[in-house]
């Protein structure tokens, strides 16, 4: 028996990257897994890798974030499906294709399409998610808001990528407000550092970026992303945590260490 057992967890942006990677961790820890993005394929992939990983239950579920209908089709759907839903991972999100050609360096340099496809995708995404799941999630059930450290250590170059992040943030302060009454836990969390979260595309973060500092693969958000799934992170709401802080952290000090989002 895993820390997840008779666990309902959903993930959205589960594809590929960090959302595959907290997938595949959720199954091995005995959770049924809903899996939602945009493509079907890529979905029955870590479908099969889920199986594989131990999930009592496995559901594919096509969806786009940034569509009301299909993120309440989610959620309606997991509970018609699977009886509840105690975990909801809002983890959907896009980078600017631009980056790595370096085209939008300045927030004068966007161009509008780019700047309204950030924020649908990163913060009416997110928003949509957390108006659908939050009011049917019992008490004890975990949202985990996909951020990034980005959000709040922005300077110059940062751009709307970093506003949408820091967004997150926000939401996830109002939320947990919101929810803690109903015993629904509200938090952020981040891969922290250099990760190649699969935001840059099927190629993966461009070698020039990473020729610039240490990188890890997404596996290493996946255990942060547990510990708040389950029971162990009961009554911590509306705090930030980054996984690679979150492995070199004793369990003992964790708690200590957590911050505001």
């Amino acid at each position: 028996m895993g820390k997840l057992a008779d666990t309902v967890v959903v993930v959205t942006g589960a594809s590929r990257g960090l959302g595959a990677a907290m997938a595949t961790g959720f199954a091995s820890e005995g959770a049924s897994v809903v899996l939602a993005a945009r493509t079907v394929a890529d979905l029955e992939s870590v479908a099969a890798r889920c199986r594989e990983a131990g999930a009592v239950r496995v559901e594919v579920i096509p969806t786009d974030v940034t569509r009301e209908d299909h993120v309440n089709a989610l959620v309606q759907t997991t509970l018609e499906r699977l009886g509840r839903l105690d975990v909801f991972v809002a983890n959907a999100g896009i980078a600017v294709p631009g980056i790595t050609d370096k085209r939008m360096t300045t927030l004068d340099t966007y161009e509008l399409d780019v700047v309204e496809r950030l924020i649908a995708v990163n913060t009416v995404g997110m928003w949509l998610s957390m108006k659908a799941a939050l009011p049917v999630m019992p008490a004890g059930g975990s949202f985990i808001a996909i951020g990034s450290e980005l959000g709040r250590l922005a300077g110059a170059g940062a751009g709307v990528y970093a506003i949408t992040k820091a967004s997150v943030d926000l939401l996830v302060r109002i939320a947990a407000a919101e929810s803690a009454e109903r015993g629904v836990r509200v938090n952020c969390l981040s891969p922290g550092g250099m990760v190649d979260t699969h935001l840059f595309g099927p190629g993966g973060m461009p070698a020039h970026i990473k020729a610039h500092a240490p990188w890890s693969e997404p596996t290493v958000i996946v255990p942060a992303a547990v510990w708040l799934a389950s029971r162990d992170s009961d009554g911590v709401t509306g705090k930030r945590l980054a996984g690679t802080d979150f492995n070199r952290t004793p369990p003992k000090d964790l708690r200590a260490t957590l911050q505001d989002a």
